[in-house]
């Protein structure tokens, strides 16, 4: 179409042509101006912005700068900020020489770990964040003692956990985080010595797995205790008849989930180790030749009934040496003994002192009665 221009316009309108005409010319003029617009170059109006539309505020995160735990991996924090944590109805997971408290623990996507580090999750996962408080009763835990953590049966072990192992009455608190899935099914903490482990669900809260009694009889330690007992005495006589004792002193007496000696769990969840440390002392006659350290007690001559039946000393948990000032004792007893008798009882009794041996007579028995805490 040919498009007409603004002179033929203005010829027309000076030719004398009406005023209508002149206006319906020039509505033509633009309407034909607009069509032959629509096929030139140029942004398309379906790809341009809409007048007045409101653009769509997004939902993403702003950028993370921090670092990103895989799942399973875990690493030890000075903080958890950021996050709501619950506490367990009951947190105490333990095994040799270690009380661990599952203080708090709960999940959330970025945590601020302290030292300026901040944590956050793979996609399809978050962070499990976990706090424990450390409690160490004996010398050698950091050595035998492991501690992990496992996401869906792969297993890690807990950062510097053995550095927090210092010595008895060492209290510590650790926090943690491992990277888990979103549809994780199972999150494990685990304490284990030797083949001996115990276990605590991070999902649910909850030990799982076999639980020994004496391990959890105590609020406060995988044990309960009685400590300087009256001390009980077995009437000696020497080679001429004179009179003498030998003296039972009982320092401490611990009912516990491992043997003494080689660290041992008792053949039954349901049984405990009654460890007995005593000094020997010595009246009398034996005091005069010798002294008591130097006379070794045969493991046949101690008992311990607990009011129903007599257990004998195991000789392999126990320790009786000739001039040691400290003996020990060890017996495999029923986990609930709350009240127990110690009971000494021989013929003879020899003794070798400064190379020379001193035989004594045994008559009677020395009996050492204890009641041992209830928890």
């Amino acid at each position: 179409m040919t498009q007409p221009y603004v002179g033929e316009l203005r010829r027309t309108v000076n030719d004398g042509g009406t005023m209508r005409r002149a206006l319906l010319l020039m509505a033509t003029v633009g309407s034909l101006v607009t069509g032959c617009a629509s096929g030139t170059e140029g942004t398309p109006v379906s790809a341009r912005e809409p007048r007045g539309k409101t653009t769509k505020t997004s939902t993403s995160r702003a950028p993370f700068h921090g670092e990103r735990l895989a799942d399973g991996e875990v690493v030890k924090v000075d903080e958890l900020d950021g996050i709501r944590l619950g506490s367990p109805d009951d947190g105490r997971l333990r095994n040799y020489g270690v009380d661990v408290d599952v203080v708090d623990f709960g999940t959330a996507d970025v945590v601020d770990g302290g030292a300026g580090t901040d944590y956050g999750a793979q996609e399809d996962s978050t962070l499990l964040a976990f706090r424990l408080r450390v409690a160490t009763f004996v010398d050698d835990a950091a050595e035998k003692v492991k501690a992990t953590v496992s996401v869906d049966g792969r297993q890690r072990s807990l950062p510097e956990f053995e550095y927090s192992l210092g010595g008895p009455g060492d209290d510590r608190t650790l926090q943690y985080l491992v990277g888990v899935p979103k549809d994780r099914r199972e999150v494990q903490l685990e304490l284990k010595y030797a083949d001996f482990a115990q276990q605590f669900d991070l999902l649910d809260g909850k030990r799982t797995g076999e639980q020994p009694d004496i391990l959890y009889r105590s609020d406060d330690a995988p044990f309960v205790y009685v400590e300087n007992l009256t001390p009980a005495k077995l009437p000696l006589a020497d080679e001429d008849g004179k009179p003498g004792a030998y003296v039972v002193g009982v320092t401490r007496a611990e009912l516990t989930y491992f043997g003494p000696e080689l660290g041992d769990v008792p053949a039954d969840k349901e049984k405990a180790w009654l460890v007995i440390d005593y000094e020997p002392g010595s009246e009398g006659s034996l005091d005069y030749l010798s002294e008591a350290s130097a006379c070794v007690p045969p493991f046949t001559a101690f008992t311990l009934n607990n009011g129903i039946q007599d257990y004998p000393a195991v000789d392999r948990q126990s320790k009786v040496e000739a001039l040691a000032s400290d003996q020990r004792l060890a017996f495999e007893v029923p986990a609930d003994l709350t009240d127990a008798t110690l009971t000494m009882k021989t013929t003879e009794l020899s003794c070798d002192f400064g190379g020379l041996a001193f035989p004594f007579t045994a008559s009677g028995e020395a009996k050492v009665t204890m009641t041992l805490p209830q928890d």
